[in-house]
């Protein structure tokens, strides 16, 4: 869009002037040059005319030193020195009759031109005067002029005059001629201006007529200055019919009462946002709309008020389905919730039956390991016990038919004294076995608290799995020093044991690989270290980051049932009240590190 035209500069600002004052001055100086060369041709001994010119120059002299600060300044004192110059010399040379007086027109114009109307009207004031006292004093005889000039002289003067009247003139028409030019150009931008400004008017129409929303624009005492159709149909009136009408004159008096606190405080300067419902005067039909009122200013003063009405009964509908849809929502989102929450505590239920399940598993595979175990000892105790009945027979038979001799007494008490030994052996390898055995299985199955010696748990736990595990080539090396006392559930705590050592054996090494698996403990303050590491295939990472998760495995379908690890992290965590971390690294080996305290939490079994 064009920019309004820009005014010309004041004339005392203009590049003009100072061209025009150059030009004088050397209008100025040529004259004085013609003017000295009449002189000196006539050869006049007249040495006042000499000092007029000399006061010329001196003028020009001045004028141009004083158009470096302004140029105004510079035509002032040109002015004023000519007419000086030229009133001394007509009072002192011809009179009225002097060639001089011609000046005075050009200077009267030049002041005019230039200096406005305050300048005009004193030189040409002073210009009168000064002839028409000049002239009566010549008339009455008072005074006598000198005589006239030589005609070469007068020539030159006249010459200059003329050619500095030309020069005016020529000047006049060129700036004439560019203000008529500046003010075509500035009618045509008026008139450009006036058309954009036509446009602008038409297309803020459009835009008000065509926006999805009423706009009103009232003056400070509430009288409709413009609106448009929106805003009307909202009261069932067309926009000519409802502007300049005050707003109390057509707004339903039912909604006045909630409005005017939010008019009034808009009035007093404070842009004010509403809500409120709208009743069509002929239909009657309901509609909510939501209203913004923002002050108009000029200066700290009120002087009309800006109103936007957006009809949102769309957008209120919605929300009140919106609201009736969270609603219900809500109330399913509830009722999910109980069930979720009943699906939770079956799913707590079968994942500790499930552990149960486990420990019951573990504990029948310890019972068929130590059942296949001690059927060795004591097979060899009841063949011992036949040998030894039969020997027992013999004797008893040699000794009633008297014929017991000496060497065989002596060699059926070695046989017995042997085999005496054999079934104490093996009797004690019984004992050992169903001693550990029962403090396992103990615990295995009552899961109740109790102290213990960590070192003395985790080697019963590891000498019952013993038998199950002899069949492979891997060996278990424990480093858990003794008198590590833990008031804990040693029943938990070995079914992580065996989970992790059956996890190991089944998946940590690689077939024909001669694996070792340690155990290691440390006391920490009020903590237990304990580490389970092996040093086989170890695990990729992304079967290290799902090892805890439920149900997966590697060997599915293979063995192995993808609850091993849920269950070992779940007791460490829960039942133990510790943590468990694994680490592993492909080809070295994984370990796992738990952390227990030394005194459990509280634990109810039946949870």
């Amino acid at each position: 869009m064009t920019a309004a035209p820009t005014p010309p500069p004041a004339l005392e600002e203009s590049s003009t002037l100072a061209h025009f004052v150059r030009a004088m001055e050397r209008m100025i100086l040529a004259a004085v040059g013609a003017m000295l060369a009449g002189l000196l041709v006539t050869g006049s001994t007249e040495w006042g005319r000499y000092g007029s010119l000399a006061a010329a120059v001196a003028l020009v002299g001045m004028s141009h030193r004083l158009q470096q600060d302004s140029a105004i300044r510079a035509a002032r004192l040109l002015v004023m020195g000519i007419w000086i110059a030229v009133s001394v010399n007509l009072m002192i040379y011809a009179g009225v009759y002097s060639a001089t007086v011609m000046i005075y027109p050009f200077l009267i114009a030049a002041s005019g031109w230039i200096l406005g109307r305050r300048w005009l009207r004193g030189v040409t004031v002073s210009t009168l005067l000064l002839i028409t006292a000049v002239a009566w004093l010549d008339a009455s005889g008072l005074w006598k002029p000198t005589p006239r000039a030589h005609p070469l002289l007068v020539w030159a003067e006249l010459s200059a005059l003329i050619f500095i009247m030309a020069f005016l003139t020529v000047w006049a028409r060129r700036v004439l001629t560019d203000g008529r030019d500046r003010a075509l150009s500035l009618s045509r931008a008026l008139e450009l201006q006036v058309a954009q400004v036509a446009a602008r008017e038409r297309q803020l129409v459009q835009l008000m007529d065509n926006m999805p929303a009423g706009v009103a624009s009232f003056d400070a005492d509430s009288r409709l200055r413009k609106c448009n159709q929106r805003y009307a149909d909202l009261f069932a009136a067309g926009v000519d019919e409802l502007q300049g009408q005050l707003m109390m004159d057509y707004v339903p008096k039912a909604q006045m009462g909630p409005l005017m606190p939010m008019w009034n405080k808009a009035l007093a300067g404070s842009p004010q946002t509403y809500r409120r419902q709208n009743v069509h005067r002929i239909t009657g039909a309901r509609t909510w709309l939501d209203a913004s009122l923002k002050p108009e200013f000029e200066g700290d003063r009120v002087v009309g008020l800006y109103v936007l009405l957006v009809d949102i009964t769309d957008k209120v509908r919605a929300e009140t389905e919106l609201k009736a849809l969270n609603d219900e929502l809500e109330v399913r989102v509830a009722k999910r919730t109980a069930e979720l929450a009943q699906a939770m505590d079956k799913l707590n239920e079968s994942r500790d039956e499930l552990i149960r399940s486990q420990a019951k598993a573990g504990l029948s595979a310890m019972v068929a390991s130590v059942s296949h175990e001690l059927s060795t000892p004591v097979g060899n105790s009841v063949l011992v016990a036949s040998s030894l009945a039969d020997i027992t027979r013999q004797l008893q038979q040699q000794v009633e038919g008297n014929i017991l001799k000496r060497s065989a007494l002596l060699e059926h008490n070695k046989a017995l004294g042997e085999g005496c030994h054999m079934l104490l052996r093996n009797l004690e390898r019984v004992d050992t076995l169903l001693k550990n055995f029962k403090q396992v299985s103990a615990d295995q199955a009552s899961e109740q608290r109790r102290s213990f010696d960590l070192s003395e748990v985790v080697r019963g736990v590891v000498a019952s799995l013993a038998p199950s595990l002899k069949s492979q080539s891997h060996r278990i090396e424990l480093s858990v020093p003794p008198d590590i006392l833990m008031d804990s559930l040693p029943g938990p705590l070995g079914q992580v044991l065996i989970n992790l050592i059956n996890n190991a054996y089944l998946h940590a090494f690689a077939p024909g690989q001669a694996g070792v698996l340690s155990i290691r403990a440390a006391l920490r303050g009020t903590y237990v270290h304990m580490v389970v590491e092996d040093n086989g295939k170890g695990m990729e990472q992304e079967v290290l980051l799902k090892i805890f998760e439920p149900f997966f495995s590697t060997r599915i379908g293979e063995g192995g049932t993808g609850l091993g690890m849920s269950i070992v992290d779940s007791i460490v965590r829960k039942t133990l009240g510790g943590s468990i971390q694994v680490r592993s690294v492909v080809g070295a080996g994984t370990s796992f590190e738990i952390i227990l305290p030394m005194a459990a939490p509280a634990y109810d079994a039946n949870v």
